[in-house]
């Protein structure tokens, strides 16, 4: 797994609750699509677990034109379960991973970019991977722990996601050709290099269709517990941001109806839990990197984070500079002078 600069700890001591926080009027409930089907689906043979990646629909392709997007999404199958769907402009990755948490989902959120379609399985609200069918979009590289394997065997393994999805490193795995252990890691770390790339990708189409017959051939993989957690680990792979990521730096992060209760449950780096305990809803971002000491670079890619994962959203300035708010101990220096 990627190492996070500093030691995970709690914000509870440090963050606190933000004045200007805002009502989040958007409801974390998805519309589900459809009533679900009454046939019960046989259950899936292990080379079928993965139904085959269908051509890109026109949706999917990135377009130029705004009447694209009016299109509703193509149901792949006519018995497909669709529980939510929609562009990521919309209804955000966010929210998407929040219902398959909060719902206990079981199934596969599928994301259409420009792309090979990348799945996302979970199993009871929990993730338990990320794949594509493109192994090279998924590895390009020979990791260390490959490096004795007969690249006969590897060649096989990525065939084989190729055409299942299934990930090369959990098929070597049961094949016995690498250890178990470094295998799941590998699987892990990819997966969320993976869909990291979604966070910032301009165009994505989102669906989530409830299928535990996905998940029968994953039986012997664990799942992350908190999607939260899971989620900020692929937000600190982020690295750029594209130019339509938009950014002012004079903009006021403050704490949306939930932020601060789920800044406290999360596992933060020590740079991070000290970016999170400046929301206060008056300083602006500048003024956050100013007393940290942070390039706007850094102040904007740990920023990111938390707006990605609609803890903070970012107001204007207002046109009257506010004086910024003093703790108790400045204001009886002041009356004592």
């Amino acid at each position: 797994m990627p190492q996070s600069s500093g030691e995970p700890q709690s914000t509870e001591s440090e963050a606190e609750p933000s004045n200007g926080e805002k009502p989040d009027e958007a409801s974390d409930k998805p519309v589900p699509e459809g009533e679900e089907p009454g046939a019960q689906k046989s259950a899936a043979k292990p080379e079928d677990w993965w139904r085959p990646t269908q051509p890109a629909p026109d949706w999917a392709k990135p377009s130029a034109s705004p009447a694209a997007t009016e299109v509703d999404p193509p149901k792949e199958s006519g018995a497909a379960d669709v529980y939510f769907c929609g562009r990521t402009i919309l209804f955000s990755l966010n929210r998407a991973l929040q219902a398959i948490a909060k719902e206990k989902l079981t199934g596969s959120l599928r994301a259409f970019w420009d792309q090979e379609p990348i799945d996302l399985l979970a199993r009871d609200g929990e993730i338990v991977f990320v794949t594509t069918r493109d192994p090279d979009l998924y590895c390009s590289e020979t990791p260390t722990v490959l490096a004795n394997v007969d690249v006969v065997i590897v060649d096989r393994g990525r065939d084989q996601q190729r055409e299942t999805g299934a990930p090369f490193f959990l098929t070597l795995a049961r094949e016995e050709s690498i250890d178990r252990q470094p295998a799941m890691e590998l699987m892990q770390n990819y997966g969320q290099r993976l869909f990291s790339q979604l966070w910032v990708a301009p165009r994505v189409w989102i669906m989530f269709e409830k299928n535990a017959d996905l998940l029968s051939d994953a039986a012997d993989v664990s799942g992350a517990p908190n999607v939260d957690d899971w989620a900020l680990e692929t937000l600190r792979l982020v690295q750029n941001l594209d130019q339509h990521v938009s950014f002012d730096p004079t903009s006021i992060p403050a704490y949306t109806k939930d932020g601060f209760e789920r800044v406290q449950k999360l596992k933060l780096t020590s740079d991070e839990a000290q970016f999170a305990s400046q929301f206060n809803g008056v300083r602006s971002v500048q003024q956050i990197a100013k007393n940290l000491r942070l390039d706007l670079k850094s102040a904007r890619l740990t920023l990111f984070r938390f707006l990605a994962l609609e803890i903070v959203e970012c107001w204007p300035a207002s046109t009257a500079t506010k004086p910024e708010r003093k703790s108790a101990l400045q204001r009886l220096i002041r009356v004592g002078r």
